[in-house]
């Protein structure tokens, strides 16, 4: 059984891999000569698939396990989940961003650059992750393994994702080293938010299996409304479709294999 500051040092760790995936997926910009629409709906189909059978497998099934014996508060988990969408909703809504293939603009009126927007898109989609993350760390009792398999698919996520971010950017207008570096900026959240969900799980730790229930709401919500449409913004949707069924696919092989 690991210590409390051993936990929280590691989510620290994981959360910084996190980070780092999404900074080499950045990097791939030195390597690749021209943006491929292809590529990038198929990075963020990928990343949708790996998200949303993260938020099944390793959020949702150990929230409803652990309060299973409860049918009232089995009740609450499917509200709670709606409530954890529902706040990504409205930090939707107050915080401006522009979608990165569709280019549609949300949130209030702002002068903030087209990179900037993209930036904070990204930025927005990346905290639930961290929460998730800092969240299954603090649930862990005697066996690791469900919040490593959750890390490791975000993980693997973030790759694609770091891919998606920085090959718009170069192609609007950015160096190779600035579409990089803000590629992996937008992750960096993901640190502060995984330490974040720890301290309030251990400290609320009654109310854990909420705290799971919600960040997987978050990380839905994001699923839905931001990487499924961009994935799909192109005519040929079966791109997107099939690498969200890719993405899928290996975080099931990784709970099956693993957990």
């Amino acid at each position: 059984m690991l210590s409390n500051i051993q936990l929280f040092l590691l989510a620290f760790l994981l959360s910084f891999f996190n980070w780092l995936m999404t900074f080499l997926g950045s990097s791939l910009v030195y390597f690749v000569k021209n943006k491929s629409q292809k590529l990038i709906s198929s990075a963020l189909g990928l990343a949708a698939g790996i998200m949303i059978a993260a938020t099944f497998f390793s959020l949702l099934l150990p929230a409803i396990n652990q309060v299973q014996d409860h049918f009232f508060l089995l009740f609450l988990i499917p509200i709670i989940f709606f409530i954890g969408g529902l706040f990504l909703r409205l930090c939707d809504k107050f915080l401006p961003h522009e979608h990165i293939i569709s280019h549609q603009k949300e949130g209030p009126q702002n002068k903030l650059s087209k990179n900037k927007l993209l930036l904070l898109a990204m930025t927005l989609h990346n905290i639930p992750e961290g929460l998730a993350v800092g969240i299954a760390i603090a649930g862990v009792k005697s066996n690791l393994l469900p919040a490593l398999i959750l890390s490791i698919g975000i993980g693997i996520q973030n790759f694609p994702e770091g891919t998606a971010i920085s090959l718009p950017l170069h192609e609007s207008g950015l160096s190779r080293f600035k579409a990089m570096m803000y590629g992996q900026f937008s992750a960096i959240v993901e640190i502060p938010s995984a330490l974040f969900g720890f301290l309030f799980a251990q400290v609320f730790s009654s109310i854990l299996p909420f705290a799971l229930s919600f960040a997987a709401g978050a990380m839905m919500f994001v699923c839905i409304e931001e990487l499924i449409p961009e994935a799909n913004a192109l005519k040929e949707i079966d791109v997107g479709t099939m690498s969200f069924m890719v993405g899928f696919m290996i975080m099931m092989m990784l709970d099956v294999l693993l957990g």
